[in-house]
Parts: structure tokens; C-alpha cells; sequence
């Protein structure tokens, strides 16, 4: 017997929210990368290399995201650390692009705030805590 469900604290339900949002977006945007090589392809024209590795980037966020995403989902601690590596890097690609023009780069600048913000709250830390104990106790039996 595992004992009663935890409840999962609002904000940190909210950030996983908008972590999920990020997963679907690397992957829309990974196979729009996708379909401009197809195009390009398809024209005689070879696509640039860098259009190879930017649609690569997209996949390996959106896993690398989602793979976080279940982590702390079910309460695994390492979850939040790894989800923190992801946000920190887009916030670092949010700021090329800020820098590079891109209005629209602050929106996922404000995103990866917000999850970086409630993954270092104290009730979110209380919440992998007690998921930890309760696997803990869970595996004795």
C-alpha cells in the first residue's frame, strides 16, 4: 500500500502546463524545419546545414522536455534538475534571439520564468519530497 494520494500544488501543475505547451511547440517547429528541407528538396535546392541541425535542436528539446516532464510528473526529483537544464537553455536562445530582434523571443523568455521560478518553490520541493517517500515506502513492502 503507497497511502493516499499527494496532491500536486497549483503553480507547479500550471508550470508543468506550460512545460508541456514547450514540448508541442519544439515539435511544430521541428517539422516545420522538417518541411522547409522537403520544399527545398523538392525545388533542386540543397537546404543549408544549419537548417539540419536547428530541426535536430527541436527534437532533441521536445524529448529532452517531455522526458522531464513525465519525471516530475510522477515525482522524481531528477525531473526538476533536468527540466531546469532545458528551461536555462532556452532562456539562453531566448536572449540570442531578443538580441538578434525577435520581439517574440520574450514570450519564451516569460515561459521559462515561470517554470524555473515554481520549480525552486518550497511546496514544489515539499511535493518531490514527499512523492520520494511515499516510492520509498512503497518499495519496503
Amino acid at each position: 500500500m503507497t497511502g493516499p494520494a499527494i496532491p500536486m500544488p497549483g503553480r507547479l501543475r500550471a508550470a508543468l502546463a506550460l512545460a508541456f505547451l514547450q514540448v508541442l511547440m519544439n515539435g511544430v517547429f521541428g517539422a516545420s524545419a522538417q518541411l522547409q528541407i522537403a520544399k527545398q528538396r523538392s525545388g533542386g535546392e540543397e537546404p543549408f546545414s544549419i537548417l539540419y541541425a536547428i530541426t535536430c535542436l527541436y527534437y532533441v528539446f521536445a524529448a529532452g522536455l517531455l522526458m522531464s516532464w513525465i519525471a516530475i510528473l510522477f515525482g522524481y526529483g531528477w525531473g526538476r534538475w533536468s527540466l531546469l537544464a532545458f528551461e536555462a537553455l532556452s532562456a539562453i536562445g531566448g536572449l540570442a534571439n531578443l538580441a538578434g530582434g525577435s520581439l517574440a523571443a520574450a514570450a519564451g523568455l516569460v515561459l521559462a520564468g515561470l517554470v524555473v521560478t515554481t520549480l525552486f518553490r518550497a511546496e514544489t520541493q515539499a511535493w518531490l519530497d514527499a512523492k520520494a517517500a511515499q516510492r520509498r515506502a512503497g518499495s519496503t513492502i
